[in-house]
């Protein structure tokens, strides 16, 4: 009796989180601005994904049909929303072939001494200068640093100094023809683009920044029900300004006469209706090339994907690797794409 109980429970758990990733497939077709509690929901999907292949396992050892629940919930999930895992081997760099972005959210080069390491800010530019990039994209950019990488002479930084923005930069081997921005009303986030110069072509490179969640997910667990609350009403806010702000990239994309590559930090993981607003029919350089979980967030409890490099639909991504180096709150991801 005791076990039916318990399987009984396990059941009505299991069809629970069976149909709450059924949900998840819908949840990019429904605007953040319009739910933006949904975009909480998008980051539990890989926690719904793990139970659920948790469940096949369990039932398919106690010879139970009820694995068919889950195992049909996780592949119409792969299908709508695809892996956040790819099963595919780690590829050597292509040798000089193609075109090379890097995209890193430095943290501002640890300016206010997050970390108590005093080397952060040298061990980047390090990194950076001797990279493979030849293009660099920085959300949270230290204009102090602007000179710190002579081997990318052609820069375009979104701000003057770091007193009013979260400063973007773009720095190139390549020439930059043209440049400009994308505001973001009420926000200290932006948008930053330039029209790169490769050879014949002309590309434009976007370097966003989205709307900053500004909380730790390591001290939620500690904060009482009245100081939860109020991060959860700064939060819904934080998603809505998300939406929008996808909205304008978008829309800002669509205006540009060159082919278009897409780096930067969206504060949101790859199941969410921001992720999507953006991305449309534009090629994922992890979902293409890269191989892992493709963590871009240094968070302990599971991998976070919230750091993406896009390309235009006609263009092909050869190359695609995450860097697990502790400089900053985010890991540096570096793509290689064929012109």
């Amino acid at each position: 009796m005791g076990k039916k109980i318990w399987n009984g429970l396990l059941l009505l758990l299991n069809a629970i989180l069976a149909f709450m990733l059924l949900f998840a497939c819908l949840v990019p077709h429904i605007s953040a601005e319009t739910l933006p509690a949904l975009s909480l929901f998008s980051l539990l999907v890989p926690f719904m994904v793990l139970a659920n292949i948790a469940f096949v396992i369990y039932w398919v050892i106690q010879f139970k049909k009820a694995f068919l629940w889950s195992t049909i919930s996780l592949v119409i999930a792969f299908f709508f929303i695809g892996s956040f895992y790819q099963f595919r081997p780690e590829k050597p760099i292509p040798a000089q072939e193609g075109l090379s972005l890097l995209s890193y959210n430095t943290r501002l080069f640890n300016k206010y001494q997050w970390s108590t390491d005093p080397n952060i800010a040298a061990q980047i530019i390090n990194f950076v200068n001797h990279s493979a990039a030849q293009i660099v994209a920085f959300q949270e950019f230290d204009v102090s640093h602007k000179n710190a990488f002579p081997s990318f002479p052609y820069v375009h930084i979104s701000a003057a100094d770091n007193s009013q923005q979260a400063v973007q930069a773009i720095f190139s081997k390549y020439p930059i023809v043209n440049s400009g921005s994308v505001s973001f009303p009420s926000s200290t986030n932006t948008a930053i683009f330039a029209d790169i110069q490769v050879g014949v072509a002309v590309v434009r490179i976007y370097n966003v920044h989205l709307q900053s969640l500004r909380f730790s997910p390591n001290k939620v667990s500690s904060l009482n029900e009245e100081k939860r609350e109020r991060l959860y009403k700064r939060l819904k806010v934080s998603f809505a300004k998300q939406q929008q702000q996808a909205a304008l990239v978008a829309a800002h994309m669509k205006q540009s006469p060159h082919k278009v590559l897409l780096c930067g930090d969206f504060n949101t993981n790859q199941f969410s209706s921001v992720y999507y607003e953006i991305k449309g029919d534009f090629k994922d350089s992890f979902r293409e090339s890269g191989y892992g979980f493709g963590k871009t967030l240094d968070f302990p409890y599971f991998p976070m994907r919230i750091d993406y490099i896009l390309a235009d639909p006609s263009l092909d991504f050869m190359y695609h690797k995450n860097y697990h180096i502790s400089l900053s709150d985010h890991f540096p991801i570096l793509a290689t794409v064929r012109l």
